[in-house]
């Protein structure tokens, strides 16, 4: 791909010059229609598509949108999931309660050992 940067003329103090003006006869309605004319609705996905700007901004754009979706999610359920833990492990006398304090009683050993070591 092509630095659009590379095709610009620049004057004494590097800003850019206008060399392909619109004039007042030409409108954007009409270059619309030219290109819609000249390419179908399947070309035009296809190129877009293929283009690596418009790729990267889809890309930027998936990646937003799936951490918003995250974190709705991660809202919504948050109090429901905060209910459920807090039941389950606040009674002593379930099956997760003693998963649990098994679990801390093998890693004991091995988590005063590593925090003696720092």
């Amino acid at each position: 791909m092509t630095n659009p940067s590379e095709d610009l003329v620049l004057d004494a103090d590097g800003i850019p010059i206008l060399t392909d003006l619109v004039r007042e006869n030409e409108t954007s309605e009409s270059t619309k229609q030219s290109l819609t004319d000249e390419v179908s609705p399947d070309e035009l996905a296809g190129l877009l598509l293929n283009n690596e700007t418009f790729r990267q901004r889809l890309d930027e754009i998936a990646a937003e949108l799936t951490q918003t979706v995250r974190q709705q999610i991660e809202q919504a359920l948050r109090p429901t999931l905060e209910e459920a833990v807090s039941l389950a492990l606040d009674d002593s006398n379930t099956a997760s309660y003693e998963a649990v304090r098994k679990q801390l009683e093998s890693a004991l050993p091995d988590i005063l050992a590593r925090t003696l070591q720092d």
